[in-house]
């Protein structure tokens, strides 16, 4: 007896605990490391809080800060990381034994007085615990890590198209206030044309329907103004809504910006599409289904077991004091649904390969449609910005010498001036294409492109 002694009490702190389960992965805790560290760009020197970010956005609307602002304040980045540390915070306890279960049973209790305890045969008390096949909690908390990096991965992803919506909103403001700027410009050669014209008319060098065409450019200008204004006000609102800010909060001029200077090339892009998140949430989906794999091997192969302790406690008997053990295992060499378990696994094993394989043809195509549209957005604004813009300005100034020495025609002025006009907006918004298709670049490859330099 003092032999079985030490042993049940040994049995009955190891089912009571119920904290023995599987180790947990070597990379869970850099992954919760990366889990909890904010969501922000890359940034030289220390990062300014979104504080000191929201305080300089109505003197200058800077990207650099409102990227800032938006990953700190994106309700759906917020949401991709609740998620992600859900996903996390499920991984300890699935390498846990199940729950320890507890039972009482009563014996023999005469029926003709149901209250009478003290009469009944046996109270009997116990424990029960089970352990899952050998493996099976190892392949479980694999598993949940892997949905855990998926989930990381996914929110990266999410921070990418946060990133990518703030740069291309934000050059559609950046355009929206240079064709406005440009507009005021144009507006001031009308209003200086006007006042020539004027000068001009007592002396017969312009008629009358000079001036009146001249004022009617002058009024077209104010109306194109008016309806950039609308353009302003709603690239405004989609940045402050990026960046959870009222629709109307105040936001300065962005600084200018030349073209960006990069020079991409397919193959280099394909060797960069290893940083896209989405491919890496694709991997982690299969090596979660090969954990699965593995998890339905060791259940085929081996017996999940319940062991159990009971206390007996019997009123009527000489030997009041007694307890009862308990063994029970599952074979499952006899059921064929383990291996048609296993066989489900592999499948999705080989599911799951497919899935990236198809994965990473859709992002190549985008790297390769995004490229292509970069290319084009590139060569125009080159022939805009080279050829055409200069030709513009130097025709208008030429018509309008002609026309203030007493030569010429009012109308080659004007249309001179709408041609100028024309290709100057053609230019901004060539500049802000390659910006967009930059943009769309950088988020196919799932990073910053690096500067001819090197550097990003």
């Amino acid at each position: 007896m003092s032999a079985i002694r030490p042993l049940f009490a040994a049995a009955v702190a190891a089912i009571v605990s119920g904290c023995f389960g599987a180790s947990l992965p070597p990379e869970y805790p850099g992954v919760v490391r990366a889990a909890d560290a904010p969501s922000a760009p890359p940034s030289v020197g220390p990062t300014p809080t979104v504080e000191q970010d929201e305080g300089t956005l109505p003197k200058e609307a800077r990207l650099d800060a409102i990227t800032r602002v938006a990953l700190a304040r994106s309700p759906s980045v917020k949401e991709a990381r609740a998620r992600t540390q859900a996903a996390l915070a499920r991984v300890k306890g699935t390498g846990r034994l199940p729950d320890t279960e507890f039972k009482y049973e009563l014996w023999g209790q005469p029926l003709s007085r149901p209250w009478a305890l003290n009469e009944t045969q046996m109270h009997m008390f116990g424990l029960r615990q089970t352990f899952p096949a050998i493996g099976s909690l190892d392949a479980q908390t694999k598993i949940a890590v892997e949905e855990g990096k998926v989930a990381l991965e996914l929110q990266h992803a999410r921070e990418l198209d946060v990133v990518a919506d703030v740069r291309k909103a934000w050059t559609s403001y950046r355009a929206a206030v240079r064709e406005k700027a440009i507009h005021i410009e144009h507006g001031d050669l009308n209003a200086r044309l006007f006042e020539l014209a004027k000068v001009q008319l007592p002396v017969g060098k312009a008629s009358q329907s000079d001036v009146l065409r001249i004022q009617l450019e002058v009024t077209r200008v104010h109306t194109d103004i008016i309806g950039l204004e609308q353009q302003l006000a709603t690239s405004r609102a989609r940045l402050n809504t990026l960046m959870a800010r009222d629709l109307d909060a105040p936001l300065g001029p962005p600084p200018d910006f030349e073209l960006t200077d990069i020079a991409p090339r397919m193959d280099d892009l394909k060797a960069m599409i290893g940083k896209r998140p989405e491919l890496a949430a694709a991997d982690g989906e299969v090596r979660k289904s090969e954990a699965a794999v593995a998890g339905a091997k060791s259940a085929a192969k081996n017996p999940a077991l319940m062991l159990g302790l009971d206390y007996q406690l019997m009123p009527m008997s000489p030997m009041p004091h007694n307890f009862g053990a308990m063994i029970q295992f599952s074979l499952p060499w006899l059921s064929g649904r383990r291996t048609e378990d296993v066989k489900a696994a592999e499948a999705s094993v080989e599911a799951s390969k497919s899935a990236r394989a198809a994965l990473e043809s859709v992002i190549l195509l985008q790297v390769r449609e995004s490229l292509a549209r970069y290319e084009a957005a590139k060569a125009r604004y080159a022939i805009i910005d080279t050829q055409l813009l200069p030709q513009a300005k130097k025709a208008f100034e030429a018509m309008q010498s002609a026309w203030a020495a007493g030569g010429g025609e009012s109308l080659g002025v004007i249309d001179g001036l709408r041609t100028y006009l024309s290709i100057r907006i053609e230019r901004s918004r060539a500049l802000a294409d390659v910006e967009l298709a930059v943009a769309d670049i950088e988020r196919a490859i799932g990073g910053p492109l690096p500067k001819k330099g090197g550097k990003p």
